[in-house]
């Protein structure tokens, strides 16, 4: 394969990849918005469950016992 081609291949993918990260953590800063977190307390609990699409519904518990240390 030429090498221009593998290269365009290459970019392919890492924009895809790049997009399908965005597009998960933003799922999730959503979810955390539905659920009344405002933004400083979503982007903890975005990064906290950073594997995870959506966040647990016991996320505004774990948030009131963090802060409470």
């Amino acid at each position: 394969m030429p090498p221009r081609k593998r290269l365009s291949k290459q970019r392919t993918a890492y924009q895809s990849a790049a997009l399908s990260r965005y597009a998960t953590r933003s799922r999730c800063l959503i979810d955390a918005y539905q659920k009344g977190l405002d933004g400083k307390q979503a982007a903890w609990a975005a990064n906290k469950y950073h594997g995870h699409r959506v966040l647990p519904e016991s996320i505004l518990q774990e948030l009131d016992n963090t802060q409470a240390k």
